[in-house]
């Protein structure tokens, strides 16, 4: 019992550590080397990585490297090598995971950087990838890849009909189908399910958010046939992954979804809208409060470029990254891809990286393998 006892001491002392130690550790001794490889403590480690923002980085991906920035100091910690697997459109990042999708090989690629280790599989996909998330959920506990994949289905086969036409996709000649592929990488299983969503559109490829046991995406706009025609309405579309369900939430009214993304702040989903552009932009920051009551949608603050430091583009897109203790959050902006920091009680905002290849992301050090 007490040798017991003083496995379990070690295994709590160990699993507060930072994922480059314990892999010098796993040398001391055979014993150790069992203990920080087992999975029991691969699943302890990441619990208390998640919850310790000392263990929280944020990366920014360039054409040949990716920097990582202490979440605590914002600082660069760290320069790690880029994969060549990791090309194209990032999909997500999970519990030390990063996920990318080549949407020309179909081949994604579930990414250790702590490790320096990935993992591709190719995927046998037709169509064109409209939303997509990377993750672990509850239901089974294991990690997902969801593609939201619409493809085009021809009423008319004669090749003439588009032939000399400058638009490949006609709608009173075509019809869509719209499948949500959930791949689990780890044990390469792939599950296809035909959604009825043909009255969703999105305006660009999106990145769904985890909250409240769903995954969520913003949808261009919403159709609701009426005696006048059809009415179009934004609204975030959420996929209940366990039940394999849609659902559809409502926005702040009067805000686009087209220029807007979505987060998580203080426990509650949230939303960043641009409310206007040119030489003046203005970006507003929501949270609803209940979730899934539209009335509780409550403004946060607000962004104007005229409180900015120099070198800032007024056309971009904020999307979140994270938020600190104090307060402040942690933005990144396209098409510059610059890592930010904004003061909310003093309306400040600080470049800390410039000049990135894609969006900055959070993940955290851990010794899961991919």
């Amino acid at each position: 019992m007490m040798q017991k006892f003083h496995e379990d001491l070690l295994e709590q002392i160990l699993s507060h550590l930072q994922v480059k130690d314990l892999l010098r550790f796993k040398s001391v001794s055979k014993k150790w080397n069992l203990i920080i490889s087992t999975p029991r403590f691969v699943h302890l480690h990441l619990n208390k990585s998640i919850s310790s923002p000392s263990h929280h980085r944020i990366f920014m991906p360039y054409p040949k490297s990716f920097r990582a920035v202490d979440f605590l100091r914002m600082d660069v910690q760290d320069h790690l090598p880029r994969p060549a697997e990791t090309i194209g459109t990032f999909i997500g990042s999970s519990g030390g995971l990063i996920c990318y999708l080549n949407k020309l090989t179909r081949r994604i690629c579930v990414w250790n950087p702590s490790l320096r280790l990935s993992k591709t599989l190719d995927l046998n996909i037709q169509g064109s990838v409209s939303f997509f998330w990377f993750g672990r959920e509850s239901s089974d506990d294991e990690y997902k890849v969801v593609l939201g994949v619409r493809s085009v289905v021809r009423k008319n086969t004669d090749p003439n009909l588009y032939a000399n036409r400058r638009i490949t996709i006609m709608p009173d000649q075509d019809e869509y189908r719209n499948h949500i592929y959930v791949i689990k990488p780890f044990s390469c299983v792939s599950e296809s399910t035909q959604v009825e969503m043909d009255h969703l559109y999105f305006s660009s490829s999106d990145e769904g958010t985890f909250f409240s046991g769903l995954v969520h995406w913003f949808a261009g706009s919403y159709r609701i046939e009426s005696v006048t025609g059809s009415i179009y309405h934004d609204a975030v579309f959420t996929y209940d992954l366990g039940a394999k369900t849609l659902g559809k939430l409502s926005t702040p009214v009067g805000l686009s979804s087209s220029t807007g993304s979505i987060g998580v702040i203080d426990g509650c989903l949230s939303a960043i809208y641009k409310v206007c552009g040119g030489d003046c932009a203005i970006y507003e920051f929501w949270m609803m409060k209940e979730y899934g009551v539209k009335e509780s949608w409550t403004k946060m603050t607000s962004l104007s470029f005229s409180n900015c430091d120099d070198g800032l583009s007024s056309f971009l897109r904020l999307k979140l990254v994270g938020a600190t203790d104090t307060g402040d959050l942690i933005l990144c902006c396209a098409p510059d891809c610059q890592l930010l920091i904004y003061n909310v009680a003093e309306k400040k905002l600080k470049i800390v990286l410039s000049n990135g290849y894609g969006y900055a992301r959070m993940y955290v050090e851990t010794l899961v393998f991919p």
